[in-house]
């Protein structure tokens, strides 16, 4: 009985709740939209400055600040953006991917309904493994786990197939990855983009990814022109793509001479 008064409580709290006002919604759009800007254009330095101010949220709440899992959300986003850049220092990454898997474990144990958390959380422990090879044993498992539950309760979900067939790349066939699933994972997901408003609510993340690990899905099987036309579709959202330009591209071209 106690515990069907706190469930209803609970559920009034929530209900009754006051709304963003429309100036905390903006600043919070705006946050995140540095927060993207950051990411796509590779640049540890402003990921770093654009954490600082989440943690403020969570230490100095304004009064009617984002939901405290949308803020832990986007710290871990942070860490998996950061987990592969040049200007972020390996121990840095690792502190990083440490600190946003305790968030999200902590969060999908709060919301096992969570799919976005979960599916990030998978993610997150399959950059683990790549740092760290010895455990791929028990984060393997982990990591699997995570994305097999996130897809499962939400196959629609274009981040949810987009971290899947990031997965799929990086994963042997034996162990249930290989470039065919990879690529049909990533084009589910490009299709399911496709039918995602592009100004939703963040998080809104991943079209710019689809295409990119699209493109090197494809290069790796020896279809260059295909791989071009993903690498030009994801510059076409992130023009300053270092990583398109000055990589990938390059590597392309480097493949087509004799």
């Amino acid at each position: 009985m106690a515990s069907t008064h706190i469930v209803a409580v609970a559920l009034v709290a929530a209900l009754t709740a006051p709304a963003l006002s429309a100036a905390e919604e903006a600043a919070w759009a705006e946050l995140t939209e540095r927060l993207e800007r950051a990411a796509l254009a590779g640049s540890g330095q402003e990921l770093r400055a654009v954490r600082i101010d989440l943690l403020r949220q969570l230490i100095h709440p304004a009064e009617q600040a984002p939901g405290k899992a949308r803020v832990e959300y986007a710290i871990a986003y942070v860490a998996w953006r950061s987990a592969n850049l040049t200007d972020v220092p390996g121990q840095e990454q690792a502190d990083l991917l440490h600190d946003a898997v305790e968030r999200l474990e902590a969060l999908v144990d709060d919301d096992p309904e969570d799919t976005e958390a979960r599916a990030l959380l998978g993610a997150l422990y399959g950059l683990q493994i790549a740092r760290d090879p010895s455990r791929g044993a028990e984060l393997g498992v982990r990591a699997s786990g995570a994305l097999g539950r996130a897809e499962a309760a939400a196959p629609d979900n274009p981040r949810v197939t987009l971290l899947q067939g990031i997965s799929a790349f990086h994963t042997p066939v034996r162990f249930g990855g290989g470039l065919d699933r990879a690529e049909r994972l990533l084009r589910r997901s490009l299709d399911s983009f496709s039918r995602e408003p592009p100004d939703k609510p963040w998080p809104n993340w991943g079209r710019y990814d689809a295409h990119v690990w699209l493109g090197q899905t494809l290069a790796r099987q020896n279809d260059a022109s295909g791989a071009r036309a993903e690498y030009d579709a994801a510059l076409s959202l992130a023009p300053d793509s270092g990583w398109v330009k000055f990589v990938l591209l390059p590597a392309l071209n480097d493949a087509d001479r004799p």
